[in-house]
């Protein structure tokens, strides 16, 4: 697989876990509810790009970790 559609599909998950909060250890299924299916990225996506879901979100640990850092609680 290009690394362009990759990085295309990493980018997208990375602006979905920041808009909608999501953690790191969704499922897919709950990921794509939360979104919603027509913003979601598709399951074919994910499977051409990386194989499964989980290496997506491992990914997206190893790229970004301010994302599985913890929260400072709002004063």
């Amino acid at each position: 697989m290009a690394m362009r559609q990759k990085q295309a599909v990493l980018d997208l998950a990375l602006k979905h876990f920041e808009e909608f909060g999501l953690p790191l250890d969704i499922d897919f299924k709950t990921y794509t509810s939360i979104v919603g299916p027509r913003e979601a990225i598709h399951a074919m996506s994910v499977k051409r790009s990386f194989k499964a879901w989980k290496y997506l979100t491992h990914a997206l640990r190893i790229q970004y970790p301010e994302l599985s850092a913890p929260k400072a609680p709002p004063k």
